[in-house]
């Protein structure tokens, strides 16, 4: 089925951007020499750049971990349960922290009020569909009680 093969494409990119989260884990401060060196930004912006890097990095691990949940879920027929609604809650505060550690740093190198606006906009779009979600939760179960 075509939704079976999309949330599959789904569940293999966040496989894929996962191993691609550890290899950045890595080489992390290596990528961030380079970017100073290659874009002729000042030296004082690695420290910032790199303690932002990892104050963000469990948060994306979360956000994958409950997106690959979620995919799952749906993959196994189960998408309008309590439990994606909690997923996607989740990955609401995960993305709202993820955007005040991306305010905090814009103090420091000012990019990063650029990703607190776009993270701090992923938040509105995945509680309109946590919204969503737990909307058709309340009208499945309404309906199965009906039936």
């Amino acid at each position: 089925m075509k939704k079976d093969r999309s949330a599959l494409v789904s569940l293999v990119t966040v496989g894929a951007l996962s191993a691609v989260l550890v290899l950045l884990a890595v080489f992390g401060p290596m990528l961030a020499s380079a970017f100073i060196e290659r874009f002729d930004r000042p030296e004082g912006i690695y420290l910032p750049i790199v303690v932002t890097f990892y104050a963000i990095l469990p948060f994306a691990a979360g956000v994958l971990l409950c997106l690959w949940k979620l995919l799952g879920n749906i993959l196994a027929d189960a998408v309008f349960i309590e439990q994606n609604v909690r997923l996607l809650r989740s990955i609401s505060f995960l993305l709202f922290f993820a955007t005040a550690v991306f305010a905090v740093a814009g103090y420091f190198y000012m990019p990063f009020y650029l990703l607190a606006v776009c993270a701090a906009f992923m938040v509105l779009i995945v509680r309109v569909v946590k919204n969503c979600f737990a909307a058709a939760v309340v009208l499945k179960e309404e309906n199965d009680m009906t039936i």
